[in-house]
């Protein structure tokens, strides 16, 4: 949804999603803490995740969310609107973890910059801490949409999939390395590249109607897409550009290329 619609969300609940690359140096936590959206609310997903895998920010179960929300006095029939601070590269990621849960969440377009850019309310400075010690709703999954490794193998064995890697092209060919150390490039077989940005603008809106579907590597609408990355974040961009574009089958391997190469057992094409 666009700033000015979201304007006009009374009582709308807005989320931070923003998330940084750790070689960046910079936290979605900092950005939050040095302005946001006037009383948005920060989701960290780096914490808000299945913390007993050894992978980085898997999708939290029904009691890390529910405990989440009750933090923070949210109810599932509030509306939620999802931003970030770096041009649409994390809010699908908390849009898709929400989703799970039978939400639905919103995403603003353009985030942070277009919120500001149409004279939105910012604030500035550490935001309070999170206060409210009553009983939060008991939420479920609802659409387990998240692929396993195996699972993943299955469908390159059975050829009856698309998988969509949203990383960039040297990183996907193999000629480029992957920026977690002792980790090799490459990608599954079968796999199409489809570098997560090329579904967004300069000002991180996403593309719509004939603008996106010409940038989708399938036409039919009942294709089995799976969207892959480094670790399961701009994935989730993917996700939302073949939902919005009235896929109706579309799942995020939530492991993806940290699992898939870091297992050591798993075919990995180089190209």
């Amino acid at each position: 949804m666009s700033a000015q619609e979201a304007m006009a969300r009374e009582q709308a609940v807005f989320i931070d999603a923003s998330w940084f690359m750790p070689a960046s140096g910079r936290t979605g936590r900092d950005a939050f803490a040095q302005t946001r959206i006037a009383g948005a609310l920060f989701f960290d997903i780096d914490a808000v995740a299945d913390l007993t895998s050894p992978l980085p920010h898997m999708a939290p179960g029904s009691a890390t969310l529910s405990r989440w929300f009750a933090a923070h006095a949210l109810q599932p029939g509030q509306t939620l609107i999802i931003y970030d601070q770096n041009a649409g590269f994390a809010a699908p990621r908390v849009w898709w973890t929400l989703r799970r849960f039978g939400l639905s969440p919103l995403i603003l377009d353009g985030g942070f910059a277009a919120w500001s850019a149409a004279g939105g309310a910012v604030e500035t400075g550490p935001a309070p801490d999170p206060a409210s010690t009553g009983a939060g709703p008991d939420l479920h999954l609802i659409n387990d949409d998240a692929m396993r490794w195996n699972d993943v193998l299955h469908h390159i064995e059975a050829g009856d999939a698309l998988i969509v890697d949203a990383r960039p092209p040297g990183r996907f060919a193999g000629t480029d390395p992957e920026p977690r150390a002792g980790l090799q490039s490459g990608h599954m077989p079968g796999a199409v590249n489809l570098p997560s940005g090329r579904l967004l603008d300069a000002e991180g809106r996403f593309l719509q109607g004939e603008a996106l579907a010409a940038v989708l590597p399938a036409q039919d609408r009942h294709k089995r897409i799976i969207c892959t990355c480094g670790s399961g974040v701009t994935a989730a961009i993917l996700h939302a550009g073949f939902t919005a574009a009235g896929f109706g089958d579309v799942w995020l391997y939530d492991g993806s290329w940290t699992e898939w190469a870091g297992r050591g057992d798993l075919p990995i094409v180089k190209s």
